[in-house]
């Protein structure tokens, strides 16, 4: 487990950029380490399919992912795979427990947890996908709907498999969760902010940050 980058996102998360860190938020977001390791459940399931294109889709299950972004993403590739992670209800119910005793916690526990599912939803795409692959993309960026999520946890089965389900609001429960999509035969890993939703009032660019890794 890669606890360093898990403090580093964490702190970006938290709005921290080159500023100095005090040694009581250093305590906390290391006590936030060590309690989500011990109580976070980390499980994942994906299947992998055959693209097809123009229109892009899946044509073995009959989904239609003909979005730009997608298109542009997956341009050069064969294969797509449907993942979905969680951390578990253990976390969540931490988290709300926080929220109701100690604010200051709560928000550091949050972001300690959503770079906690980040990091190892990393390190299991690296095991199991060995070659070229794009980065993982979630339906709500890049103008790709979010309630594409409920046909991709159907597909994968990741309430029965994971325990994660997605509620009619669109809310992944457990809420440190993800379902995404990969292309493989093409290492496109560059991510970019011009298709996100978010990009005319992102905090992170507006700190000269991005929420994803630069490499």
């Amino acid at each position: 487990m890669n606890f360093s980058k898990i403090k580093e996102n964490a702190l970006k998360y938290l709005g921290y950029h080159h500023q100095i860190l005090d040694e009581k938020m250093n305590v906390l977001i290391d006590e936030c380490i060590e309690e989500i390791e011990k109580m976070s459940s980390f499980r994942a399931t994906y299947r992998k399919f055959p693209l097809s294109f123009h229109p892009l889709r899946i044509d073995e299950i009959s989904l239609n992912l003909d979005y730009p972004a997608l298109n542009n993403l997956f341009q050069n590739c064969h294969d797509v795979v449907i993942i979905g992670c969680t951390l578990g209800l253990q976390v969540e119910k931490r988290s709300h427990y926080y929220s109701h005793i100690d604010m200051t916690k709560a928000t550091i526990f949050d972001a300690v947890a959503s770079s906690f599912l980040e990091v190892q939803c990393n390190e299991y795409e690296n095991e199991q996908l060995i070659g070229k692959r794009t980065f993982r993309f979630c339906p709500g960026y890049g103008r790709v709907p979010i309630e594409l999520n409920k046909e991709l946890a159907f597909i994968i089965e990741s309430s029965k498999k994971i325990g994660l389900t997605v509620q009619e609001s669109n809310i992944l429960l457990p809420q440190k969760s993800m379902i995404g999509l990969i292309g493989l035969g093409d290492n496109r890993k560059e991510k970019t902010c011009q298709n996100c939703l978010h990009i005319k009032d992102c905090n992170f660019r507006k700190r000269g940050q991005t929420c994803y890794a630069k490499d």
